[in-house]
């Protein structure tokens, strides 16, 4: 059985939550490191966990997340330049590598030939 996506977030939350108890890091630096875990786990689940036609839309979705930790680290306009970079890589490889072979299927599909019909013989 392969752990959910929900299970990696739970795991990333408890994480960082004992990692800054035991670290006695600032609550910003918290929750800086549970955007990070959590996009992380939400980019690696993209391609390990859920189902192929869901790998784009969850590993943007984990970039933009994990982006949103450099928050406590940089200013936010390099922040959000670098959440619309990432997005346009993500775009460019899902348009280029993630063509799905389903499209070429049906694309070179050719329909069985017709029998006679009831219709045509009355």
């Amino acid at each position: 059985m392969k752990p959910g996506w929900g299970v990696g977030v739970i795991v990333a939350v408890l994480l960082s939550i004992a990692v800054g108890l035991l670290a006695s890091l600032s609550p910003q630096a918290t929750i800086s490191l549970l955007l990070l875990l959590t996009g992380a786990w939400t980019i690696i689940a993209a391609f390990i966990v859920v189902d192929r036609k869901d790998r784009s839309y969850y590993s943007a979705w984990g970039v933009v997340i994990a982006a949103l930790s450099l928050a406590y680290l940089i200013p936010i306009q390099y922040e959000l330049a670098l959440i619309l970079l990432a997005i346009v890589v993500l775009i460019i490889i899902n348009v280029y590598i993630g063509k799905t072979p389903k499209l070429y299927e049906a694309a070179t599909y050719t329909p069985p030939p017709a029998g006679e019909t009831p219709a045509a013989e009355g």
